[in-house]
């Protein structure tokens, strides 16, 4: 028995065909009970396809010389007990980690001579290995990439058939636990997000692992085709558009494929309008072979984010035909566009328009296979009500249904490949990021809202504060790494802004991990800030779903490291925020909620008026909470939003009349100051706009005023100065209001203050 990949960073070619010999051995081991002809599996017309989804049996450990090999010994079936598949198998109520057995027993459709079939699985957490009928047909690392198996020979048509899949989903071994990691799973393994947090002995709780995306057998005849993978070539200057489309083909390595014709159309999937068709002859290599087509789209509609514009979709449909009979048909949903930014400036232009991100961190859960569309479909609806234009999918490659959600609503994407901080250094592992990453980039290819490809999330070779943390810290740890990935997605993809890491000086962490909330004041000199943000608790129905009554008021040690498994951080709450614990629970929700939305609104606001100067794209972090938990969300687990998210939502309105401010807490009898902006997202300019403010404290107004404003199109101007009479003690409240010419109400903000 080899020991598992992920504990030596020995030899990798000489662990894979010590590992192969084992498996190879295990699959001979593995003789099924002769299964009867069934004859009632009506034949599979190809193409066509069988989903192998529902109830699988399972059985958790490592089963090496078990005796469920030898069928004379074979285990009996009631240790083994039912899983959904597809699901990650925390969600079925299983605490582990490391190895675990699936095996499921389906009837194959009969199927006509020459048919090939393949195997496919969505994707599975973290290593997996698989036999079809006691055959075994490969391994696969990495939790995110779809892959298959030809299985022809080893299918048994129109009887009765056996998958088994091993799983590995292990945690880190102390010795790579928590700077030089091995396994490629950015969030899913090490995050201050996780059960446990970044840096306790429990940080890898609540393992990830299992079978989470579907399982097909999928037929064509004689050969199989992979999904279409299409990357737009839109020229805005001189109009021109263009795809390119890659299909990739499974055919017969032992008898030569037919000549073929490809068929290839764009058709409006969600307008009307114009379609194209390409008809070529079409060589068919054996073997699993990709190819690649161009054509032309001359006045195809473009898609554009949602506030430029309709987000027109496509759909790619290729049909291989031989001798008039369809060999197989695949189709995808793609949208055409340009992109292009200033990697100085961070200045974006989609389709030659201009466009400031107003963006967020997401991670939309710890286990996957949670969501479907409609939970994705859900949340972007709250990102869309909270005029979120741009979201950073933090650390993680998501499920293909949220890059589609995305496509269809007109939300621009920002993906990080899933490097999290510490990984070794070793050639193996510099080989396996190398192979995931060109994953990433061909899975996801085809998506028009991803704009960008950010490949490691705080690298060694940028953090300076682990230093602190890691007495052997290398402060060169995983440069090189991030300079062959950088290397090799700009080579696979030119289409799309390549951002070798997301650095410490993009995270401003002002009033959480360092210094004061109100230091947003002060201006910024980075164009790029993709994390700022603070803590916040739920409220109180949220909190008694994590907590019991006993634990609801950390008002002792015990109970405060219940909290802080659930990413609960005492020291920056009270050390750093200096935020009120209060007198109950009630005052504490208060207490801490009211700090993240006065944070979260400061922030936004600040960075939001120095557009382009340099701000030219900015991500809060984070949306949602992605488990049971109190962390860095403006919308909790249960998807309830908190004070912060109506902060976000109020600072990202695309007309924004923004109020400046220097004074956190004047003093009763002194006057205060204040500036008034106008800060303009979108594509129209105003000459008449009536703005008007009105000072209220203690629900007396102390003074208003209106006057005519004017702001060009995507661009922040600073209006006037104002002055306060002399302040009264108390709450305190500046608000804003902006109408069109004929009294239209467009945007409104306010500033809430109290006076000591």
């Amino acid at each position: 028995m080899t020991a598992p990949l992920h504990d030596h960073p020995a030899n990798r070619l000489l662990l894979h065909l010590s590992r192969v010999l084992w498996l190879t051995l295990c699959g001979c081991l593995w003789v099924a009970a002769p299964f009867a002809q069934a004859g009632t599996t009506p034949p599979c017309q190809a193409p066509c396809q069988t989903d192998l989804a529902g109830t699988w049996r399972f059985l958790p450990g490592n089963l090496v010389g078990a005796p469920q090999f030898d069928p004379a010994q074979r285990r009996p079936d009631a240790q083994w007990r039912d899983i959904r598949v597809p699901a990650n198998w925390h969600l079925e109520g299983i605490d582990h980690s490391g190895v675990a057995w699936y095996r499921k027993e389906f009837e194959a459709p009969a199927a006509a001579p020459a048919t090939r079939a393949l195997l496919q699985f969505g994707g599975i957490d973290y290593f997996a290995d698989v036999w079809l009928n006691g055959r075994y047909l490969g391994a696969h690392e990495g939790y995110f990439e779809a892959f298959a198996f030809d299985v022809t020979h080893a299918l048994r048509p129109g009887q009765r058939n056996e998958l088994v899949v091993r799983v590995d989903s292990p945690v880190e071994h102390p010795s790579a636990w928590s700077l030089r990691k091995r396994l490629i799973k950015g969030i899913f393994s090490h995050h201050d997000t996780r059960p446990g947090g970044a840096w306790s002995t429990r940080g890898q709780e609540q393992n990830t692992g299992g079978i989470w995306s579907e399982v097909t057998l999928r037929f064509g005849q004689p050969l199989v085709l992979d999904e279409p993978q299409v990357r737009s070539r839109v020229d805005t200057a001189a109009g021109t558009v263009a795809a390119t489309v890659t299909l990739g083909t499974w055919s017969d390595t032992r008898r030569p494929t037919p000549p073929a014709e490809l068929e290839l159309t764009f058709t409006p999937h969600n307008f009307t309008g114009r379609s194209y068709r390409e008809r070529r002859a079409w060589p068919v290599a054996a073997g699993h072979t990709h190819q690649s087509i161009d054509i032309a789209l001359p006045a195809a509609e473009l898609w554009w984010p949602a506030e430029l514009g309709q987000p027109h979709l496509y759909r790619v449909q290729a049909t291989l035909r031989s001798g008039g009979r369809v060999l197989d048909q695949r189709e995808t949903v793609t949208g055409l566009r340009e992109v292009r930014v200033d990697p100085r400036t961070q200045q974006w232009h989609v389709n030659g328009q201009r466009l400031f991100l107003r963006g967020t961190n997401y991670i939309p859960t710890q286990w996957l296979a949670e969501m479907d569309s409609g939970a994705y479909r859900r949340d972007i609806a709250l990102m869309r009500a909270a005029h979120v234009n741009a979201v950073r999918v933090h650390a993680h490659v998501g499920d293909r249904r949220w890059y589609r959600a995305c496509d269809e609503a007109g939300l621009l994407v920002w993906q990080d490949f899933p490097l999290q901080w510490g990984y070794t250094d070793s050639p193996e592992f510099q080989t396996e990021a190398q192979r995931q990453v060109a994953a990433m980039v061909r899975t996801l290819d085809s998506h028009p809202s991803i704009i960008a490809w950010s490949l490691h999330n705080e690298p060694p070779w940028d953090a300076w504060w682990m230093k602190y943390k890691y007495p052997d810290y290398d402060p060169h740890q995983n440069r090189v790494l991030d300079d062959d990935l950088e290397r090799t997605v700009r080579h696979l993809d030119s289409s799309r802004y390549v951002h070798k890491a997301s650095t410490s000086g993009e995270h401003q962490w002002q009033g959480w991990y360092s210094g004061h909330w109100t230091d947003f004041n002060k201006p910024t000199t980075h164009a790029l800030v993709t994390e700022f943000g603070a803590q916040a608790l739920p409220g109180i129905a949220s909190l008694r779903r994590l907590f019991n009554e006993d634990n609801l008021f950390p008002d002792t040690d015990k109970k405060l490291e219940a909290w802080q498994y659930h990413n609960f951080q005492p020291d920056e709450t009270f050390k750093n925020a200096k935020i009120s614990k209060g007198k109950n629970i009630h005052a504490f929700i208060a207490n801490s909620q009211t700090y993240q939305a006065r944070l979260i609104q400061l922030a936004a606001e600040s960075l939001r008026r120095q557009k382009y100067h340099p701000v030219g794209a900015i991500f809060q972090f984070m949306f949602v909470e992605d488990w049971p938990s109190m962390n860095w969300g403006v919308v909790d687990y249960w998807r309830v939003p908190k004070a912060g998210y109506d902060a976000l939502a109020r600072a990202y309105q695309p007309l924004l009349p923004s109020i400046e401010w220097d004074q956190e807490q004047p003093a009763a009898g002194s006057v205060a100051t204040f500036t008034l902006w106008l800060v303009n997202d979108t594509l129209q300019s105003h000459t008449a706009l009536a703005y008007a403010w009105r000072l209220a404290c203690n629900g007396k107004t102390l003074a208003e005023d209106q006057f005519t404003a004017a702001v060009e199109a995507d661009a922040a101007t600073r209006l006037r100065r104002i002055e306060s009479p002399a302040l009264p003690p108390g709450s305190c409240t500046l608000r804003a209001t902006v109408t069109s010419a004929q009294g239209t109400p467009l945007a409104d903000n306010q500033h809430d203050f109290n006076v000591l």
